[in-house]
């Protein structure tokens, strides 16, 4: 695993350098490659970019002061920017994934060689102060608790459980929640998971529960549904992983649209900070609101207690 890591990064800091990308896209492009190797649960791995990617934000904010720092106000910032970003995502990266650590060293040494940036530079203090500020701000926050919580539901009409996943190479039987403490971490811009939290799923026996239920049984039926080629192709797209799709639209944005290293830190600082947010209230409301998902219901729908909910065991 370390030896195809380090091939990994190897490939992708030679892409970066021959594509002339500057160093928040470089260093977005080996961020991503160790994050996701890493195998974190569910979507837990949102929380290791918005981290990353807001150091990043200010190493590079130490230099432009365009926008206000996340977490570390750095003054009389000098040396090279570049070697602030790479030495900021390095301290993230060796302290969020410590089993990856010389894997992260030798892309970040590597990455200085081919810059032709000195070790020494002072951007390097630079970024270690932006990642020092981060980690003491997160430390404590309440993500990747050891040992995990596990939460399993119960066998209740309507109550979420385990369900088997039918994607292509997943397990077949069915496991507790992914990573029920997401409900629990500290966010990164919100007061808590409640500020925006959704509205409860419609009743069970409702008019709105039973359009629903319609809907979703007729797009998702194994045989004769409704939805369209399109609509499969879109489904299977991001069900390969989500959150490597949404870098890549993101880094597609980025290197189209903007042509500053600032606006580019900006630009993926937000990004992810919105999206992990957006992750720690939906655990939130489905700790608050543990109710069974759409196949669960569907396959049960003959002993919900509502004769217009036909099943479909299939």
């Amino acid at each position: 695993m370390k030896l195809r890591l380090i091939t990994a990064l190897a490939f992708t800091i030679a892409g970066a350098t021959q594509a002339r990308a500057d160093a928040v896209l470089d260093w977005n492009a080996i961020s991503a490659q160790v994050m996701f190797a890493a195998g974190r649960p569910g979507p837990s791995v949102v929380l290791d970019l918005a981290v990353v990617q807001a150091t990043v934000h200010d190493a590079i904010q130490a230099y432009d002061k365009t926008f206000e720092p996340y977490a570390t106000k750095i003054c009389d910032a000098s040396g090279s920017p570049a070697a602030a970003v790479a030495k900021a995502s390095r301290d993230i990266l060796v302290n969020r994934f410590p089993a990856q650590a010389g894997s992260v060293d030798t892309a970040y040494a590597n990455y200085l060689a081919v810059n032709g940036l000195a070790t020494d530079d002072p951007g390097v203090g630079v970024g270690a102060t932006a990642a020092a500020g981060m980690i003491a701000l997160r430390t404590g926050d309440g993500a990747f608790p050891n040992p995990p919580p596990v939460f399993n539901g119960a066998n209740v009409i309507g109550m979420w459980r385990p369900t088997p996943s039918y994607l292509p190479g997943a397990p077949a039987s069915g496991s507790s929640m992914a990573a029920p403490w997401l409900a629990d971490v500290t966010p990164f811009v919100v007061l808590d998971g409640t500020q925006f939290a959704a509205p409860p799923p419609p009743r069970l026996g409702s008019g709105l529960y039973r359009d629903e239920y319609d809907e979703v049984k007729a797009l998702g039926a194994l045989v004769g549904s409704s939805r369209t080629p399109e609509q499969t192709q879109i489904a299977y797209f991001w069900a390969e992983n989500f959150f490597a799709q949404i870098n890549r639209a993101v880094r597609s944005v980025a290197e189209t649209h903007l042509d500053n290293s600032a606006d580019r830190a900006r630009l993926f600082a937000l990004v992810w900070i919105g999206a992990a947010d957006s992750v720690l209230t939906t655990w939130t409301g489905k700790l608050e609101h543990p109710t069974w998902r759409p196949i669960t219901a569907i396959n049960q729908g003959d002993f919900d207690g509502d004769p217009k909910t036909i099943g479909d065991v299939n």
